[in-house]
């Protein structure tokens, strides 16, 4: 399960660590089995097997070399889940007045794809949709740096043409992220439905999908820096999308660090 044709055949992938498990469970995610090579001193992972025996999920004991050999982490937690993969359905959100999508395209470093699916839940997104080319979103680089927002926020795999007449029949507005945009990304129109497009770390957004958009927006760079990472880039253009929102006093929240 650390490579991607192996988790497409089989339908599952692997989630390590404590917290990570536990938002799992907290989740209610598909877990088939946990592995264990620690014994519950922490009272955390004790909790945890707890409600996994509770639930009826199979605890397997194993060696600290067997569980080694499986987490990908260079300290191991002591546990790792085994978990089914649940397809996500996209089309019943697209239909949505609230819709806030977004879109990524061909991105390759896990890290900042798992960062994106933890930004559009924190930032209130409805999904994520990802275009042929981006890394797998079940790499467990990619499950560790959503921080468990990838068992809440739906995230999918849409072939573009598909993904780009849906959004058009649908009248959802589509906002391209480009370095080369015409429009400062505050000054743009973010009524929702709305989609939000960016991409690849190297090569930015594909030709066909920023002549698709209603509007490509950039964001200024004022100090020497020659662009901004992908993922802070996306942060930046989600929480401004959702700024009218987040002003409402009755969705406030305070933001966690």
């Amino acid at each position: 399960m650390h490579e991607r044709r192996h988790r497409e055949e089989t339908g599952r992938f692997l989630v390590d660590g404590v917290r990570l498990v536990e938002e799992a469970l907290r989740a209610a995610a598909p877990v088939e089995h946990l592995l264990v090579a620690a014994a519950p001193e922490n009272p955390r992972l004790a909790a945890l097997l707890d409600e996994a025996r509770g639930r009826g999920i199979p605890i397997v004991d194993v060696a600290p070399h067997v569980l080694a050999a499986v987490s990908e982490v260079e300290t191991p937690q002591g546990v790792v889940a085994v978990v089914r993969r649940t397809p996500a359905a996209l089309e019943p959100l697209l239909a949505r007045l609230d819709l806030l999508l977004l879109i990524v395209d061909r991105v390759q470093d896990p890290g900042n794809l798992g960062t994106m699916i933890r930004t559009a839940d924190a930032a209130g997104a409805s999904a994520v949709a990802l275009l042929p080319g981006t890394v797998d979103p079940l790499n467990p680089k990619v499950v560790r740096a959503s921080m468990g927002s990838l068992f809440y926020l739906p995230v999918t795999e849409w072939p573009g043409e598909r993904l780009r007449t849906a959004l058009h029949e649908r009248g959802v507005r589509l906002v391209a992220t480009d370095a080369g945009g015409t429009v400062d990304f505050r000054d743009t129109d973010y009524r929702r439905p709305l989609a939000i497009a960016v991409g690849n770390e190297g090569e930015g957004l594909s030709r066909e999908w920023r002549e698709a958009a209603d509007a490509v927006v950039r964001i200024p760079i004022f100090g020497r820096a020659e662009s901004l990472n992908v993922a802070v880039a996306a942060a930046l253009v989600l929480y401004e999308a959702g700024r009218p929102v987040y002003t409402d006093a009755n969705l406030h929240r305070s933001a966690q660090a």
